[in-house]
């Protein structure tokens, strides 16, 4: 549709931070939360038009544009241009993202209480970056905005964080630029190879798919790797993870949930995006490896949830642990497999959201987040305790809830995986089974000791959720609910690129 534009859905959350930071705009909290909140809104109504005409059945990239200077694109005679466009995957990541920024502004009336001004605007900074990430067709284009997400989130780990905030944004920071390095190395040698060998200078990601018998296997193979640390370390996958436990304690609640819900997501779609359609052939290779890795990552990080002191770090481990589901999926070379790994990249979006969201409530009546400080809260919050526990069985894949249907889809797609370690994969299945039961075990701790244990004297007073708050819970149960429910209405949106992705590998 013409009024449909990719550029005005990216560059619109910039547009409003530049107006919150112009000086004549009103330096009032309620004016200027209520600005973002209303931009906000719009701009994720905005977002769900996209999903209303986009076309389910086409197979590649839909609603593509170019961003041109003068009608000049950027950096033309290097083959470098701004252009956009989405398929099934990315777009539901820019609704996801759309939404959960609108939750993060609701919820920030009780947790942000100076630098409103910087807050808000870098939020929109934030969001604008991942935009940009999900919806680039160039990959230099990627890199600018895969780097610019750091800047935002740096201020707001740090700003609004504890007084340990500043660090913990640091070593963030420092983690992310490591492994950009290695990212922003494998798309250089990619881009001077493939022009090396094809006389073409092209940065568009569609163009640069390897075919084996032009580039050679070792080549490929060291491309790949430096992709892989560039996108797992953002995921994040063991042992690239210390730096995400870390800020979650340490930044505020609604970067907390700004993170989960959104940060995670682009390092998944990245590694679809490079690593799996640029490099079907090592994808293929390493498909092994990368299902080993997803089950150390659901063993290593469940058995860290369970000794943490405290809320936060729980929920962060176990976000990680859950994440090497979604390893397993992509490496089945299966669709039954891949679409469950991308469903799951979604529902722990979701299901994590509305975890942090609950801690968020807890942190801000008790002001504490140790496990030992907390118990019986849901005497006197029997609402967040009914939101929790549907949240608490959405997280552990209770069926008819959001994470059953694609940790079901990839269980049988290791099952019916055609790897040639036959073995490998039933014990894989085998894992993923207990871990689906392992990982009930310390979710569900977290709600007992956080609701229905003794009750200490300090929290007998204590208020339930505020209209906010039930908003908030009530948007993401509901959905928790509908997408367990009927998990095809997600599945359908993506599955012509699931078709396009497996013609690659040709599996």
């Amino acid at each position: 549709m013409n009024f449909l534009s990719l550029i005005t859905l990216i560059f619109a959350p910039i547009a409003a931070a530049i107006l919150i930071l112009i000086p004549k705009f009103p330096n009032h909290q309620v004016k200027v939360r209520r600005f973002a909140k209303a931009f906000a809104s719009l701009h994720f109504i905005y977002a769900m038009l996209f999903l209303v005409f986009f076309d389910t059945g086409l197979y590649g990239m839909s609603y593509e544009q170019e961003l041109t200077f003068f009608n000049i694109s950027w950096l033309k005679s290097m083959g470098i241009s701004a252009k956009f466009a989405v398929d099934g995957i990315s777009l539901l990541l820019v609704i996801l993202t759309a939404f959960i920024v609108l939750i993060t502004f609701v919820l920030s009336k009780m947790h942000i209480r100076t630098k409103h001004k910087l807050y808000y605007s870098m939020v929109f900074l934030f969001e604008s970056a991942i935009l940009g990430i999900l919806c680039a067709k160039d990959m230099f284009m990627f890199f600018v905005f895969w780097e610019l997400s750091l800047i935002p989130l740096y201020f707001l780990i740090s700003q609004w964080g504890n007084s340990e905030a500043r660090s913990s944004a640091m070593k963030f920071t420092l983690a992310s630029f490591t492994a950009n390095v290695f990212l922003f190395f494998a798309m250089l040698i990619l881009y001077y190879y493939n022009f090396a060998v094809s006389n073409v200078l092209t940065a568009n990601i569609d163009s640069l798919s390897m075919d084996e018998s032009i580039y050679p296997l070792w080549f490929q193979i060291f491309v790949f790797v430096n992709f892989l640390i560039g996108f797992v370390v953002r995921v994040p996958f063991v042992f690239f993870h210390s730096w995400y436990p870390d800020i979650q304690n340490k930044a505020s609640a609604p970067v907390n949930i700004l993170v989960a819900g959104t940060l995670l997501s682009t390092g998944v779609y990245g590694l679809i995006r490079f690593n799996m359609q640029i490099f079907p052939e090592v994808f293929k290779l390493f498909a092994p490896v990368l299902m080993c890795w997803g089950v150390v990552n659901i063993i290593y990080a469940g058995a860290l949830s369970i000794i943490q002191p405290e809320i936060k770090k729980i929920a962060a481990y176990a976000q990680i642990s859950m994440m090497g589901f979604v390893m397993i999926g992509l490496a089945c070379l299966n669709q039954v497999g891949f679409n469950g790994a991308v469903f799951m990249t979604l529902s722990l979006s979701i299901v994590f959201t509305a975890l942090y969201a609950v801690i968020s409530s807890v942190q801000f009546r008790t002001k504490t987040t140790y496990l030992t400080a907390l118990g019986g809260l849901g005497q006197v919050m029997p609402k967040c305790m009914y939101f929790s526990l549907i949240i608490c069985f959405g997280a552990i894949g209770v069926p008819f809830l959001i994470t059953f249907a694609p940790k079901l889809m990839i269980l049988s797609g290791a099952i019916l995986s055609n790897l040639e370690e036959e073995l490998m994969v039933k014990i894989v299945a085998i894992i993923g089974l207990l871990a689906i039961i392992f990982a009930s075990g310390y979710i569900m701790y977290l709600f007992y000791k956080v609701f229905c244990s003794v009750l200490l004297e300090q929290w007998k007073r204590l208020k339930d959720l505020s209209p906010q708050e039930m908003s908030v819970m009530s948007a993401l149960c509901l959905v928790i609910i509908y997408f367990g429910v009927y998990p095809m209405s997600v599945i359908q949106i993506y599955q012509s690129v699931s078709n396009f992705l497996l013609d690659i590998l040709q599996v």
